[in-house]
């Protein structure tokens, strides 16, 4: 969204409605990270409390260093630059209105984000797949849903009586 406040100008406009920003992050990309986050073990509980040595590895910052967090930022800047403008640059003059660019953007960020969810998975189970798949899915009905809503469906009662 960073890329898209440069694009209108610093307005208070957004591309999403205040319900997408919501859902995004309480269900449409939390959901698959907590339920992977819980189920995905390299090891048992017991072989780690059996081993500590194992737990060098991360402290002596082998596995994550200063090196993959520039990786992955450079990475991260990449995907948004691709994110943003490939849709941006495809509808740009068209009839496209302002929340349908919206949708492409929330649904192109959440099926990146679940893509990168799956290839961090070491050891897959059909928890992890259902809620990748029905994240992904939840997010596409609930854009259907806002987008067969008005605005004025969308917007709290005091604001839109308010100014109309």
């Amino acid at each position: 969204m960073c890329r898209f406040i440069l694009y209108s100008a610093f307005s208070p406009s957004s591309a999403l409605t205040d319900w997408n920003l919501i859902f995004f992050s309480l269900l449409y990309t939390s959901v698959p990270t907590i339920v992977v986050g819980i189920l995905d073990k390299d090891l048992s509980h017991k072989t780690l409390l059996q081993y500590p040595q194992l737990y060098a590895v991360g402290q002596r910052g082998e596995t994550y260093n200063q090196r993959l967090f520039w990786v992955t930022m450079i990475d991260t800047l990449w995907q948004s630059l691709v994110l943003f403008y490939v849709p941006y640059f495809v509808y740009r003059g068209s009839e496209v209105d302002l929340y349908s660019l919206g949708f492409l953007f929330c649904m192109a960020v959440v099926i990146v984000v679940n893509i990168h969810l799956a290839m961090d998975i070491n050891r897959w189970t059909w928890i992890e797949h259902a809620a990748i798949w029905i994240s992904t899915l939840a997010t596409f009905i609930c854009q259907l849903v806002m987008d067969a809503l008005t605005i004025a469906d969308l917007l709290p009662n005091h604001w839109y009586m308010s100014n109309h």
